[in-house]
């Protein structure tokens, strides 16, 4: 109990010391976090920093959770027109909005913001790649230009590289927002940031929202790797908010006096790559044979808790363009060990190399389960558990000397199949980003193109297609889709207000959220 109380009180110190005012536990709240930054620009940002760029900076529009009676929100615009083509879209803009450093929020922050990530090239800049120009019609009024009609409002609410910033920035780079800067418009500005250790996300005093009403203020983020520190800050009412604790944990922390569990759709699902440029894995048959060996249910009942479901393609079912109308591969010792005697493996015989992320504990847990299943097929698979970054390298360096079997946890970047589709699995040559199969099939990629430029005009029709492009992927099995899962927080029963949008994965939008 001493202990507590001493922890709580640091806590309660550090506050007052980080935001110069006196401390309130219903205004300030402190959040444990496995989530760390790897650059705070807002045109490069593209990982796991999401939850803390979306509460510091703002897109035109958002897009809104499942069940909304709207597709989209408004933020920094308060409506759009597209012309009856499609290649050109209008935003009215809100008036009165302050970006952190004081500056007023036009027009030409939108044209400076887009065409900046647009230049540097970087994190998920391609979203734009269709973007031919963007003009200014006056201070609030900014028409963007296409080159050809694809759904632009979806990439205008994306959660990466749509941010608006102020162009007081100029020609600072990444370096700049690196030591702690910040440049938007949101309810919170960054504040006494410490790289790996902690940093808070404070109250923007002038905010175009208001701070009337209910709000958490200041929030104290302490990045926490384990999964125990975050439970045991979380029993210890140190943090209202955390957001990973061991999966062990989960039953007693949902029915806890004062803690509970907020689960919440996801667009976030687990897959398998396998290197399809190097035998065995080149053959289709034992591509197959591997999708059909590995045991979903197993997996999802003791590396998710069954907080997840079997994937059936690239997109999660809910997003648009996830339905059962894709193939799906049953678990299937039987006809796994036929397909391999068809490709020349009867009793196996061979040796894979398999990598997780190793601060990934689902990976951690459902690894062996696949390792024990293709035994008894014969294949021996050595499990390498190493850091992302490692693990990410050694994928990227050379396909002929990466990992046979490369597990990734995956969101998209924007509500719109294209962008995983794509990502995941085009031709990107001899320098692969995402697509750690190394896969090539032109037909997939005209496909899922036509199907992007389509889905404005007529979404039945480009639905249509993407399903026809992930069952050609089925057919090929560069990769096995092994889970679907569901979001979860476990928090302080006391903090209310909080909202689970799939579009926007680990975001925890504390402007809404406040301590009861």
């Amino acid at each position: 109990m001493k202990y507590r109380c001493v922890k709580m009180i640091l806590i309660t110190v550090l506050l007052v010391l980080m935001t110069g005012t006196a401390w309130s536990a219903q205004k300030n709240m402190v959040y444990a976090s496995p989530y760390g930054i790897t650059t705070l620009d807002p045109s490069v940002s593209y990982s796991t920093e999401l939850g803390y760029m979306a509460n510091i900076y703002e897109t035109l529009i958002r897009v809104n959770p499942p069940g909304s009676s709207e597709l989209f929100s408004f933020v920094l615009a308060t409506d759009f027109a597209a012309s009856d083509d499609g290649m050109d879209y209008t935003f009215k803009l809100r008036k009165g909005v302050k970006f952190h450093d004081g500056s007023d929020f036009t027009a030409q922050a939108v044209k400076f913001s887009i065409e900046r990530t647009q230049r540097l090239g970087k994190g998920a800049a391609f979203i734009w790649g269709d973007l031919k120009e963007i003009e200014i019609i006056d201070d609030y009024t900014v028409k963007l230009i296409l080159k050809t009609p694809v759904p632009l409002p979806q990439i205008a609410a994306s959660a990466y590289a749509s941010y608006i910033m102020s162009p007081g920035v100029g020609d600072n780079g990444s370096d700049w927002f690196n030591k702690g800067m910040d440049a938007g418009t949101g309810p919170y500005t960054l504040k006494n940031y410490k790289d790996g250790e902690s940093w808070m996300l404070a109250k923007f005093p002038d905010y175009w929202g208001g701070w009337d009403g209910n709000h958490v203020e200041n929030i104290l983020v302490k990045y926490t790797k384990a999964p125990l520190t975050q439970l045991q800050m979380l029993q210890a009412e140190q943090a209202m908010l955390v957001g990973r604790i061991p999966l062990d944990s989960y039953a007693s922390i949902k029915k806890g006096k004062n803690t509970t569990v907020l689960y919440g759709p996801s667009y976030q699902n687990y897959m398998a790559f396998f290197n399809t440029t190097r035998p065995p894995l080149d053959n289709v048959k034992v591509r197959k044979a591997l999708a059909h060996a590995i045991p979903y249910k197993d997996i999802i009942n003791i590396g998710f808790n069954g907080n997840a479901s079997q994937a059936r393609g690239p997109v999660p079912q809910g997003q648009f363009g996830g339905t059962t109308d894709v193939i799906q591969y049953p678990h299937d010792l039987e006809l796994a060990k036929s397909l391999l005697a068809e490709a020349g493996f009867k009793d196996g015989g061979f040796k894979l190399t398999l990598t997780y992320a190793a601060e990934n504990g689902q990976e951690a847990r459902f690894a062996p389960l696949i390792q024990s299943e293709f035994k008894k097929l014969g294949i021996d698979v050595e499990i390498k558990g190493l850091a992302w970054n490692t693990q990410w390298a050694m994928a990227k360096k050379d396909p002929k000397t990466a990992q046979d079997i490369f597990l990734l946890l995956w969101w998209p970047t924007y509500s719109d199949p294209y962008e995983t589709l794509y990502s995941l699995l085009h031709d990107e040559g001899d320098k692969p980003v995402w697509n750690l199969a190394y896969y090539k099939n032109p037909s997939y990629d005209k496909l899922i193109r036509k199907a992007y430029e389509t889905v404005g005009a007529n979404p039945d029709k480009a639905l249509k297609m993407y399903v026809d492009a992930q069952n050609m992927i089925q057919k090929d099995a560069p990769v096995a889709w092994i889970a679907d899962v569901r979001e979860n927080w476990p928090m302080n029963k006391k903090l209310k207000g909080v909202v689970m949008n799939p579009a926007y994965p680990q975001v925890p939008f504390f402007y809404n959220m406040y301590i009861e």
